[in-house]
């Protein structure tokens, strides 16, 4: 309860200094310009940020009166710790988003976000070209309309390299959690690592326990933790972390996992010193481009295992799945540049763009991608996304405690320096026993 009032107590702050992000500055000829700001993960030296970025110019050269301020991070902490503040002084950006489903219901009251039904419904060509369930994740229970417009979306799987599962004897990928362990130790025959996996950086650890998590007890479950109607310390959550555990203590991730980071792992997969990478679709163009790795040719995609005691949750899969979201106080022109900006970014012909030239797949019905502009990896990716039953993200995103993300993450990365998966659990439980008191 702490938590949930800080955040309601900074929310309403921010809607006494007046949330709206943009300013004014004068044009050459001497006329206000109109300022957009936005706070996305769009940030780096990818091709996606590239295309991005150009979209951008070229919505500047078509409206001289308008700037773009573009305050994006691509680090997550990074980016976290700007929104708090943006939110905290009431300096809001136009185009943003939030990590997470949870809490939309208190910036949705305090008129944070914008409802873009009416938006989707004036401009149908645009609007009607967002895949349905992806939409519906930002339709939140209790609240009418959709608060966000999906800008990325893709299966989160296991990329491994063919040619050293051939090495160590392995003929295809497996399918369950027995095969995947059995594939574990043949790998770590052929002396390399079987999952680059950094758990200094801790969204990987996360990212692998999500995996297991819903093929273990289904998506659904995620939101019954988040309701409180699952507990963190119950039997089969807990198991959940032994599976992790269990991971760790075969040395699949090799010894010093603890302390690397993501771009120390990405390096030895794309090197051949690590056999598979759980990640999204973000780094398939670094996974097919042969200047990058030289088992370009050699690098494949799957679902991450099942249980056998569980074929149910077989194809409940961890999907990346991000919006953009846009400030609920903007009005008049500014309200208006910042709508077209958010249509360009994300059209059907943007959408084309993206994935011809960056392997970035934002969900739409209406992209006519010319599959010989892309990768067969890519494609692989779509396919397998398009078999899931259940979707989510990360477990923490249904749990309306703000602190859960690095709770759970670093609960989970203390598996890795010798806690034990029930000390892990009491202690992410502990989180939400504290907050309710």
């Amino acid at each position: 309860m702490k938590m949930k009032l800080v955040l309601l107590l900074i929310v309403s702050f921010s809607i006494i200094l007046a949330a709206c992000g943009g300013s004014e500055e004068k044009s050459a000829d001497g006329e206000d310009k109109i300022e957009i700001r936005l706070l996305t993960r769009m940030a780096g030296t990818t091709p996606q940020v590239e295309i991005y970025q150009n979209i951008i110019k070229e919505f500047e050269e078509k409206h001289p009166e308008v700037v773009v301020v573009d305050e994006s991070q691509g680090d997550e902490s990074a980016f976290n710790n700007k929104l708090k503040t943006d939110i905290a002084s009431g300096t809001l950006a136009n185009i943003f988003r939030v990590q997470g489903v949870a809490n939309l219901s208190e910036y949705i009251e305090s008129g944070l976000l914008m409802d873009m039904d009416p938006v989707l419904e004036d401009n149908p060509e645009w609007g009607e070209g967002f895949t349905e369930g992806a939409l519906k994740y930002y339709q939140v229970p209790g609240q009418d309309g959709t608060y966000g417009i999906p800008m990325e979306s893709g299966l989160i799987g296991v990329y491994y390299n063919e040619e050293l599962f051939k090495q160590a004897g392995i003929k295809e990928f497996p399918q369950t959690w027995s095969e995947f362990l059995t594939s574990i130790e043949k790998l770590k025959g052929i002396d390399v690592t079987p999952i680059a996996l950094g758990a200094k950086t801790t969204y990987m650890a996360g990212h692998l326990h999500d995996q297991i998590f819903y093929k273990w007890l289904g998506t659904e479950a995620a939101k019954k933790l988040g309701s409180r109607e699952l507990k963190w310390t119950d039997p089969g959550v807990v198991e959940t972390l032994e599976f992790v555990k269990e991971l760790n203590d075969k040395n699949a991730f090799g010894k010093d996992a603890a302390g690397l980071s993501d771009d120390i792992v990405l390096t030895d997969f794309l090197e051949g010193k690590a056999a598979m990478m759980i990640t999204g679709p973000w780094n398939i163009s670094k996974f097919t481009d042969p200047n990058e790795s030289q088992y370009a040719d050699s690098i494949k995609v799957a679902k991450f295992p099942y249980f056998e005691e569980k074929p149910e949750f077989k194809d409940e899969d961890m999907q990346v799945l991000s919006p953009y979201m846009v400030n609920g106080k903007l009005e008049g022109k500014e309200k208006d540049y910042t709508l077209e900006l958010l249509r360009m970014l994300t059209s059907a012909e943007a959408a084309k763009k993206f994935a011809e030239e960056s392997q970035f797949l934002i969900p739409r019905t209406d992209i006519d991608i010319d599959e010989s502009k892309v990768s067969d990896l890519f494609l692989r990716n779509m396919e397998l996304g398009s078999t899931s039953t259940g979707i989510a993200v990360d477990v923490f995103d249904f749990d309306p405690l703000p602190s859960m993300q690095d709770r759970t993450r670093n609960s989970i990365v203390s598996m890795f320096t010798g806690a034990s998966a029930k000390e892990a659990a009491k202690e992410i439980a502990g989180e939400v026993e504290g907050a309710e008191k």
